[in-house]
């Protein structure tokens, strides 16, 4: 009797233990999924406030050239910014939504790994997409602010180096295209230039990465 007892007792004891290391693990896992959740609500709040740029860009950028599509140069500025904000738009909500999707799971860890591993080369590839306009897109846009406020176009002035601007900006920008191609596909992970390019999806994202990872390392 007294060696069932015991055994009883220690079943007993275990027990309280595992209950113990059960709550002493929610305890250290509950800020960590509260900040997690912070840092990905950050994340699609400036998405939707991106979004709410890109569509108010878009609207100015279609009655832009609807008034000048009389204006071949001018008809083309405002289609480009037109058809860039939809772009814009397109990325600002993919991106909220991916967010938001991932702030409402309640997969295991490594599940949302995996799925916030796909949100940041999203993001990632999505800031190349829509940076590496703009070595055409500063020309254009400073041709849509001289004819909206000065009545100027800088075209009709200059086309000789209006031409040539854009045609620099385009060779710029496909060879940055093809110099990031090939610094994805070449580097080391742990190259520096490597993680610049991760850097593209954003610290709030960078920092949930590191709560998962320390989330995942707590439950083994």
């Amino acid at each position: 009797m007294e060696l069932e007892e015991l055994k009883a007792a220690w079943a007993v004891q275990a027990q309280r233990i595992d209950q113990l290391e059960a709550q002493a693990l929610q305890a250290w896992q509950q800020p960590r999924r509260q900040a997690l959740r912070l840092r990905l609500r950050c994340f699609s709040g400036l998405q939707l406030l991106w979004l709410l740029v890109w569509i108010v860009v878009t609207a100015l950028a279609a009655g832009f050239w609807f008034a000048h599509r009389q204006v071949p140069q001018l008809l083309l500025t405002g289609l480009a910014f037109h058809v860039y904000g939809i772009a814009a738009i397109w990325v600002s909500i993919t991106r909220a939504l991916l967010a938001l999707h991932l702030d409402a799971s309640d997969a295991p860890v490594l599940a949302q790994q995996l799925r916030l591993a796909r949100l940041r080369r999203f993001t990632a590839l999505s800031e190349l997409a829509l940076g590496l306009p703009w070595f055409c897109l500063w020309l254009l846009a400073l041709q849509w602010a001289c004819v909206q406020w000065l009545g100027l176009d800088l075209y009709t002035m200059a086309p000789a180096w209006f031409l040539g601007s854009l045609g620099f900006g385009a060779v710029m920008m496909v060879g940055s295209m093809l110099a990031a191609r090939r610094v994805l596909q070449r580097l080391p992970a742990d190259h520096r230039w490597q993680r610049l390019l991760d850097s593209l999806s954003g610290q709030s994202l960078a920092r949930a990465q590191q709560y998962l990872q320390e989330l995942q390392q707590g439950q083994t």
